[in-house]
């Protein structure tokens, strides 16, 4: 799949670069840190979605069996990295 991406913006004052959105940083609007997707992007499961069998090492390296240690009650699983950055 090839993810488009939003390159306008350009350099403000000083180090600065402005994005479409009207944000500043020091890095272009095309930079692999900073890009925007366009159009249809998955992003994740809906809310509500179950969950697949997850065991992770959490931040501690205790080894978390979501569905297990949850007993039963909602849980939030946050994943810190996408395919966009």
């Amino acid at each position: 799949m090839e993810i488009k991406v939003d390159r306008r913006g350009g350099p403000t004052t000083g180090p600065y670069y402005e994005d479409a959105e009207g944000f500043n940083m020091p890095l272009a609007p095309d930079s692999a840190n900073r890009r925007i997707p366009l159009g249809d992007f998955p992003t994740g499961p809906e809310v509500g979605t179950a969950l697949p069998n997850i065991v992770a090492t959490d931040q501690s390296g205790r080894r978390v069996d979501v569905h297990a240690d949850r007993a039963g009650q909602p849980a939030v699983v946050v994943f810190y990295r996408s395919a966009v950055w």
